[in-house]
């Protein structure tokens, strides 16, 4: 399982930027792929990776200037083995083992 910190974002209607931090509690590695409900004014990085068993890892939510609108990210995620190398695999076979949501906002 994943979990992101924060859960949430505000962002300015001007656009902004906002850190977040992938946290595995697994004792395997992960891969993540990442979908938007607004991709118009929503930018990720990193769109795919890995987060290793119980490690951390960064992800920066960047939104572009637009309209007032209440967006969502899900960050979709499934185990995969240690001598894996394209974080994409996973889901182009299929596979998904859970996702967590993160909620924006636009003021």
């Amino acid at each position: 399982m994943l979990t992101i910190e924060p859960p949430s974002a505000t962002f300015p209607a001007s656009g902004g930027s906002s850190t977040h931090t992938i946290t595995s509690v697994n004792e395997s590695r992960m891969a993540f792929k990442v979908k938007s409900s607004n991709n118009e004014h929503y930018r990720v990085r990193p769109v795919y990776g890995f987060v290793e068993a119980r490690g951390k890892m960064k992800f920066e939510i960047i939104r572009l200037e637009g309209p007032v609108k209440d967006d969502k990210i899900m960050l979709q995620y499934a185990e995969v083995p240690a001598d894996e190398t394209d974080a994409q695999a996973p889901f182009k076979a299929g596979a998904q083992q859970g996702d967590v949501t993160i909620l924006l906002k636009t003021n």
